[in-house]
């Protein structure tokens, strides 16, 4: 009863990226970070960058004890995947359907032997859309931010920015 009290106290970092390398490839650093400092990870991709990712190799901490890949579906069609506008509407996509899964994956978790339950979600900058996750979880979240610090404030600033008209944004 020692090891699966001691377990049921590890943490638990549920990590989502946002689908596109960029984001991808930070989170899976921080989260081998996380994990070499004793924290449990679960790190989720959408099942279209899951499969990539084993095909490439990135998948090498698969195995590892109290590391784990599982995904969720992204809700697009290879015609969206081939569609020039591809990132909107993954973006639009998961927003639209991915937190149900996710609630769904991370009470699987916790009810699985040997595995803690999630006590937190990592997400990248454009996955703001899993902030409800984690608040339906009643966990804290954390945003991991890929880019520079000139692009995080750029994005803080948009809205001023087109407004003073440095930006023209165009209906398409």
């Amino acid at each position: 009863m020692g090891a699966a009290m001691a377990e049921e106290k590890r943490a638990h970092a549920m990590m989502f990226p946002f689908p596109c390398s960029g984001h991808i490839n930070p989170t899976l650093k921080l989260a081998e970070l996380l994990h070499s400092r004793g924290v449990h990870v679960t790190f989720v991709n959408t099942e279209h960058n899951h499969e990539r990712l084993l095909r490439t190799g990135g998948a090498r901490l698969a195995g590892r004890d109290g590391f784990r890949f599982e995904s969720v579906p992204d809700g697009l069609d290879d015609e969206d995947r081939a569609a020039p506008d591809k990132t909107v509407r993954l973006y639009l996509s998961l927003r639209r359907s991915c937190g149900p899964p996710l609630v769904d994956l991370a009470r699987r978790l916790g009810e699985q032997e040997g595995v803690p339950p999630v006590t937190c979600v990592v997400l990248s900058g454009l996955a703001s859309f899993v902030l409800g996750v984690a608040e339906e979880l009643g966990v804290p979240s954390f945003v991991i931010w890929g880019t520079s610090a000139v692009g995080f404030v750029c994005t803080l600033r948009l809205r001023q920015l087109t407004q003073r008209g440095y930006m023209q944004m165009r209906a398409t």
